[in-house]
């Protein structure tokens, strides 16, 4: 992560508004070479709290499919995202340092993109401390409304 770092969150999320000024103007500067679906991802969707339920790389198609639960933007109802990753080049999962885990990736708590020429890369930050980076060149995504949160 090089902007919701996990150093950053184990401090408490300090600086937190400066911290998303400094991503937002990283993304103004880069918003023109990122995938169309991704900015939409991003600025209509959110994938904090989502928990991830399938991941599914296919190395002869360079594909990766992340299946997540989560939330709509306002968190009035639980949504179905999946997320399609195509030209993938780099496919990085680093789990929690501990010997023994004894929990799942647990919920999403800060996702970011990078705009690496002419690559893409996503990176997550799972409450776990697990991480998940994807080097692509196109994605798309699906979403679905799942439930009311009662």
């Amino acid at each position: 992560m090089k902007f919701f770092t996990q150093a950053w969150w184990e401090a408490g999320c300090d600086n937190f508004g400066e911290v998303f000024r400094q991503y937002e103007s990283y993304l103004s500067g880069v918003r023109e070479h990122l995938p169309p679906a991704l900015l939409e991802l991003e600025a209509q969707h959110t994938l904090h709290d989502a928990e991830l339920k399938s991941l599914e790389a296919n190395v002869a198609e360079q594909s990766v499919l992340l299946v997540l639960n989560g939330w709509d933007r306002e968190l009035q109802y639980k949504v179905r995202y999946a997320l399609r990753f195509t030209g993938v080049s780099h496919l990085v999962q680093q789990l929690p340092a501990e010997e023994l885990l004894e929990q799942e990736f647990g919920d999403l708590g800060y996702w970011e993109c990078e705009w690496l020429q002419p690559e893409v890369e996503v990176r997550m930050l799972f409450v776990s401390s697990a991480m998940l980076a994807i080097r692509f060149t196109g994605f798309s995504f699906e979403h679905a409304r799942r439930e009311p949160l009662r």
